[in-house]
């Protein structure tokens, strides 16, 4: 018999495997707060934009509050704790994982075939030298081989955002490729820039020697892992969060089911059947956060919709004059409802972080501090949120510019806080 689960169950579930239900410590954020965070989520997300801070520093904080970021990048380049990985996209992912992730190394070959054999066409001998180059001189950056083998741009009709990404050097794509494969690992990053190593001197030998699991087996536990970060999802959210096809997701769901792990269930509104993890709680959350707009619990564009009634606007690559919210825009968590989103920029130069736009959500399920709450009570808890971001970022001032309908309550608010 199918679960039967409100849109508000689901909801605190879903908040509660996201680590939204759990008080922020206290206390100095320690590394295994940390490594709790990364294991719980599986993965947090890797974006090249930095105008507030790297995305993938913005999970811990939402869950933790403010925090050493050098915690994070202990984690995974100095304790091995992570790794850096294809997992929803380009991504921090817990160490143990990587045994599980093989098949999908294995399955890149062949979707880097055509860049083999252009590179055996056009520089043969070029990917051979670049590997050899890595186990001589490792770890690198694409811009310190001998020969990063740039190439032209290509035109884009997106945002310039876009070339942040844009790979501009076959030296850049071989490397790519290599590390796809799981042949190079991320030793480090330089600024922004990956540097690249052999997987056997970054990866630990304990897990790089473990086995290899067969690819039903490894997908069981990319789902099993999903399910528990996301609480109560459907195929197709169990499918996104570690980038799976459908349809081996299904097949990996109904083995779980088999075995007791997972539960059918239905959720009221949803059109699609559902799947309870078997430690899911639905207790009342109260969490108050700004969001990553690479957040896993926004990820999924259709659940965002279905959990929150909130349409995750992602105008990062979309040209300045057909952008309705801003270029980097945060939504705001409060009580168990997403009420609003502000588009944030840290301006390192005058010490402030600056509110380019501050929208107040129209609609959405009802609940502690849900849509609905006057503007008012919404604007000073945002207010706060911000302040506590500012001195994370170390900024000293929170500064509000006058457009969207939240701007001039959230103004207001600053100003209470600040006299």
């Amino acid at each position: 018999m199918a679960v039967e689960l409100s849109p508000a169950s689901a909801r605190r579930i879903a908040l509660r495997a996201q680590r939204f239900g759990r008080s922020r410590p206290r206390r100095a954020v320690t590394p295994r707060d940390v490594r709790q965070v990364v294991s719980a989520l599986g993965a947090l997300q890797i974006d090249a934009v930095n105008v507030l801070v790297r995305s993938h520093y913005l999970p811990v904080y939402s869950r933790l509050g403010p925090y050493r970021t050098q915690l994070l990048d202990r984690l995974v380049y100095e304790d091995r704790s992570a790794f850096e990985y294809l997992g929803h996209a380009a991504s921090i992912l817990p160490v143990e994982l990587h045994p599980v992730l093989r098949w999908r190394m294995a399955a890149q070959a062949d979707q880097w075939r055509r860049l083999r054999e252009r590179l055996d066409r056009e520089r043969p001998g070029y990917l051979a030298a670049v590997e050899r180059e890595v186990v001589e001189r490792g770890p690198l950056t694409f811009g310190e081989l001998s020969d990063p083998a740039r190439r032209d741009r290509a035109p884009t009709r997106y945002a310039e955002s876009t070339l942040l990404w844009d790979r501009g050097s076959d030296g850049r794509s071989a490397l790519e490729a290599l590390f796809s494969e799981g042949r190079l690992a991320a030793a480090g990053r330089r600024g922004f820039q990956r540097c690249y190593d052999l997987a056997e001197r970054v990866i630990p030998a304990e897990v790089l020697g473990a086995p290899t699991p067969p690819e039903d087996e490894a997908q069981r536990e990319l789902v099993r892992r999903a399910a528990a970060a996301l609480g109560v999802a459907t195929v197709r959210d169990l499918a996104d969060y570690f980038r799976m096809a459908v349809v081996p997701t299904r097949a990996r769901v109904r083995e779980l089911v088999d075995a007791g792990e997972l539960r059918p269930a239905r959720v009221g509104g949803w059109t699609e059947p559902a799947y309870l993890h078997a430690e899911a709680s639905d207790r009342p959350v109260r969490a108050r956060a700004l969001l990553s707009p690479f957040d896993s619990l926004i990820w999924e564009r259709d659940r965002c919709v279905r959990l929150f009634d909130f349409r995750h606007s992602f105008e990062l690559y979309v040209r300045p004059e057909a952008r309705r919210y801003g270029y980097y825009v945060l939504p705001f968590l409060l009580g168990e409802s997403l009420v609003a989103r502000v588009d944030l920029k840290a301006d390192q130069a005058g010490s402030r972080l600056k509110v380019l736009g501050a929208f107040a959500e129209p609609s959405g399920p009802a609940g502690p501090g849900g849509p609905g709450m006057p503007a008012g009570p919404v604007a000073a808890e945002l207010a706060a949120e911000l302040r506590e971001l500012a001195g994370w970022l170390g900024l000293d001032t929170v500064a509000v510019s006058p457009n969207g309908d939240l701007s001039a309550d959230l103004a207001a608010a600053v100003r209470a806080r600040a006299s």
